[in-house]
């Protein structure tokens, strides 16, 4: 029989790479808004098309498959995952990199691909992208942490805090959820954009 391990690294494999295919295609419809100013590096209106397609279906497919890999991250850990620091921090991660996803898709199937062609709105969707994408690859560089017992972070020349962790009051938690919903709530409600200005 398959174990959960196996099932895991399929479902990351597939998660990792469509996030990275979206992230990668987003930065490239920077020059919607920013040409080049060398003409070589200039890309035409239709490839930058393709490439906002590209990076909608990989958000898209990567966000359906993150709670997969989380599930299947979770059964696989082996031992009492209960009081791990690093699998709670797992799971902030996971919320973050989750939540950084999902308002970039509906950022951009709200707005269409015209928000490219907005300054503001084209490097808000690009810093949404890059910030999901790092929040994706701290939670990959957790994962090498609780099984190999190192990390794509290692790597980097300053300390990143994922050896440790804040907990914080119930309460405080459920008024953040609360403040979460209120905030989805009023931007479904009144964030009906229809002409964008530069």
């Amino acid at each position: 029989m398959v174990g959960a391990a196996t099932f895991h690294a399929a479902m990351v494999e597939i998660t990792i790479g469509s996030l990275t295919l979206s992230v990668i295609c987003t930065i490239m419809c920077l020059q919607y808004a920013f040409k080049s100013p060398i003409d070589r590096f200039n890309i035409s209106e239709n490839k930058l098309l393709t490439m906002d397609r590209a990076a909608l279906i990989g958000a898209i497919l990567g966000t359906i498959m993150m709670p997969f890999s989380i599930m299947t991250g979770t059964l696989s850990v082996a031992g009492d995952p209960a009081g791990s620091i690093l699998l709670y921090n797992k799971f902030v991660y996971s919320g973050l990199a989750l939540g950084f996803w999902v308002s970039y898709v509906i950022g951009r199937v709200r707005l269409g691909p015209n928000l490219w062609k907005n300054k503001k709105l084209n490097i808000l969707q690009v810093s949404t992208a890059i910030l999901a994408f790092f929040m994706t690859i701290t939670i990959a560089s957790i994962g090498g942490k609780l099984v190999r017992n190192e990390s794509l972070l290692d790597l980097i020349p300053f300390w990143f805090p994922i050896n440790s962790t804040i907990v914080i009051h119930p309460l405080f938690s459920i008024v953040i959820i609360l403040i979460g919903l209120c905030s989805i709530i009023t931007v479904s409600k009144f964030g009906e954009i229809t002409e964008y200005e530069d």
